[in-house]
Formats: structure tokens, sequence, C-alpha cells
């Protein structure tokens, strides 16, 4: 029985990545690229719907086809999604975005079992990410 988890946050890439260097990512159907300008109500919506959102620098402008210039987050609301999938997802992101570029932040998931709760941190370099249980079965007790 394969295990679901609910994966939710969101994780700044610093300095944002050119889209461009991420392309082949959207392209694959790993993550949208939410639209530059977009409001807070259209970039909710759109993550409830595509559920891996890239989220574009506001100060980089868009190119002359209306693609935003640069991202500047990682935005997910993933409510049911297997682990090794969650862990490419993030490996690939950081290794395209390459080694100019870092994360800032920790994503939120939840486990099948009642009380599995922690943060998933990403690591850059195509390095996988790393999971920090805090409740539940496996979680710290204090």
């Amino acid at each position: 029985m394969a295990v679901h988890f609910s994966v939710q946050g969101q994780i700044e890439l610093y300095p944002p990545v050119p889209l461009a260097q991420l392309w082949e990512l959207t392209e694959i159907g790993r993550f949208e690229v939410a639209p530059h300008g977009a409001s807070e109500t259209d970039l909710a919506a759109l993550t409830d719907r595509a559920k891996w959102v890239l989220v574009p620098d506001a100060d980089s402008g868009t190119d002359d086809q209306g693609r935003p210039n640069r991202i500047r987050y990682l935005r997910v609301r993933d409510l049911s999604i297997q682990s090794p999938a969650i862990n490419h997802r993030l490996r690939d992101l950081s290794a395209w975005m390459g080694a100019d570029h870092e994360f800032d932040g920790e994503l939120r998931f939840s486990g099948d079992s009642p009380g599995d709760v922690g943060v998933i941190e990403p690591y850059e370099d195509g390095d996988w990410p790393e999971w920090h249980t805090t409740g539940g079965r496996f979680g710290d007790p204090s």
C-alpha cells in the first residue's frame, strides 16, 4: 500500500531563477508557472488546481511573449502525493536552478497516519530534500 502525504507551503528561490533555466520542468508537467502580476486570489486558485506552482519575481518583468523573466517562489498545495514524487520534484528543481541559487524555507507535510507531521527542507545542487518529522509515531515527543 502506497503512503500518501499532504504537502503545502512556499519556498523562496534566492536569488530569483531565470524561467528559461527551469523551462524543461514546466514542459514535462512537474510545475506550472503563474502569470506575472497574478493576484493572491489567482495564485491560490492556481495552486489548488496545479498543485506545484512557480511564482514569478514581481520586479523582473516579462519577456516579449508575456512570460515571467524570473521565478521567486515555489508554492505547493498537493493533498495526495507519494514521498518519492515529492523528493524527485524538489531534487529536479534544485538541480535545474543551478549552483548560483538557493532555497529559503521549507514545506509542511502530513502523512496517512494521524499525527505524522513535519517539514521538508530542500537542498541545493541537486541533493535530495530532508524530511523532519515533528509529530506522530516518528516525531520528537518533546
